[in-house]
């Protein structure tokens, strides 16, 4: 592959991982954690980008998306992945960017109006269709074209940054004071973006194969390296938008989120073209995570189902999250957070497998145990999410069992359950048989 592809490739995944709420975090954490930003910051990373890395590791050790569920039977293996292209695709991400560009880009140059509102919900995803439809100009409208332009906006937001911080650097508040490493953790799995990892998986061997590469050796390499080049980007960014909201305070004092710190400091960096550069930077972050998802969805559905071209399963997804744009960002979040807190450690879980299977003696039992385990306390989540759980139960709970008020309480079991699995693998009578990849 030439060095321009393989830096095209690079850009397309980093932009691909950075979307709003990539955006929005890091400020908001920076605010908070003040004098502790660079402790709360590493943590962030390490939860978020870490995650990510890892998940795209996995994909590129066992060969590709499609063999990272293996131990599973076929029927559920289609049931995790059309949920998990379901989740990041028309029921959440796609319309969560939509919604979320209009109200932090859009909505102070255009205000309220119901006509603005829908009217740019649907221009801006059927950009986004028609920039998909055809997956092998993908790598070349995102990394050539795109991320260029985002990078160029970023870094100029942090240099101005850097060069002129708009407020001195309060004291930490809240858990950052004491805790700012673990919060920062916290928030950065909190960011979930290890779930689109396993979904770029799939945009991204496409976009390797579209470039003429076809060894399984090499789209592994290649998707390795887009993975670390993504995750280079995305420390340097969170880098400045960290800084950012560390001086921010004096400016956007107990701001309500990022976006509302990030608003308010690039107009007093940009005067009155402030707001134009922060809608351009969601426009693009935005557009590109939707062609991403998308693209990533219209592969995989176009193989289950090769009768429907990938062409019209993209036109399926953008009309679905046009539709599910519609019902609000709050309800939105309301319906899909359950099944997220569900899905993700099962996620999380398989990630950990794959990287650790090389040393497995039976890799599928110990699989079972963990992913089985991450699905119950994940179901815990989800019901305690939605008021489904009740209060005496819910209030044990949070007493007995760490972090399950922040929607991890599976971290603790799972790791129980990782080291049962481990152990009892070491007695079977011989190899697992199932496992391919040896």
């Amino acid at each position: 592959m030439k060095t321009a592809d393989i830096t095209a490739l690079g850009l397309m995944t980093f932009s691909l991982f950075l979307g709003a709420g990539n955006l929005i975090f890091p400020p908001m954490i920076g605010q908070m954690a003040g004098d502790n930003t660079l402790t709360a910051g590493l943590g962030f990373i390490v939860g978020d980008v870490g995650l990510t890395l890892l998940a795209l590791i996995a994909i590129s050790m066992i060969g590709g998306p499609d063999k990272i569920l293996q131990d599973f039977p076929g029927p559920i293996q289609n049931l995790f992945w059309i949920t998990l292209f379901i989740i990041i695709g028309p029921a959440f991400v796609l319309p969560r960017a939509a919604i979320v560009t209009y109200e932090i880009g859009l909505h102070p140059i255009l205000g309220d109006s119901p006509i603005a509102f829908y009217g740019f919900i649907f221009t801006f995803l059927t950009t986004g269709m028609l920039f998909t439809l055809n997956p092998k100009r993908i790598v070349s409208t995102v990394g050539k074209w795109m991320t260029p332009v985002l990078l160029l906006l970023l870094t100029a937001i942090a240099v101005t940054t850097i060069l002129s911080p708009q407020s001195p650097v309060e004291p930490a508040r809240g858990n950052y004071i004491h805790q700012a490493f673990s919060e920062g953790v916290i928030q950065g799995y909190l960011t979930m973006d290890a779930l689109g990892a396993l979904g770029f998986g799939w945009i991204i061997a496409a976009a390797i194969r579209n470039l003429g590469t076809t060894s399984n050796r090499d789209i592994a390499r290649y998707t390795a390296i887009a993975g670390l080049s993504a995750a280079i980007g995305m420390i340097l960014v969170y880098s400045a938008m960290l800084y950012l909201g560390a001086t921010s305070y004096g400016i956007a004092p107990n701001a309500g989120n990022g976006g509302h710190i990030l608003s308010a400091y690039v107009s007093q960096l940009f005067g009155p073209y402030g707001i134009t550069v922060l809608a351009i930077v969601f426009i693009l972050a935005c557009l590109t995570t939707c062609i991403g998802v998308s693209g990533a969805g219209a592969e995989y559905f176009h193989k289950v189902a090769p009768s429907i071209s990938y062409r019209h399963f993209v036109i399926i997804i953008f009309s679905s999250a046009t539709i599910v744009a519609t019902i609000g960002l709050e309800k939105l979040i309301g319906i899909t957070l359950p099944i997220i807190l569900l899905f993700y450690p099962v996620a999380i879980a398989i990630i950990l497998i794959t990287l650790i299977r090389p040393w497995l003696a039976q890799p599928q039992k110990v699989t079972y145990i963990l992913s089985s385990t991450a699905l119950i306390f994940g179901l815990l989540d989800g019901a305690m999410a939605i008021g489904l759980m009740p209060t005496p139960a819910s209030i044990w709970l949070i007493k007995h069992l760490p972090l399950f008020d922040l929607g991890m309480g599976w971290i603790i079991p799972g790791g129980i359950a990782l080291i049962t699995g481990i152990t009892f693998s070491q007695f079977s009578l011989g190899p697992n048989t199932n496992d391919t990849t040896n």
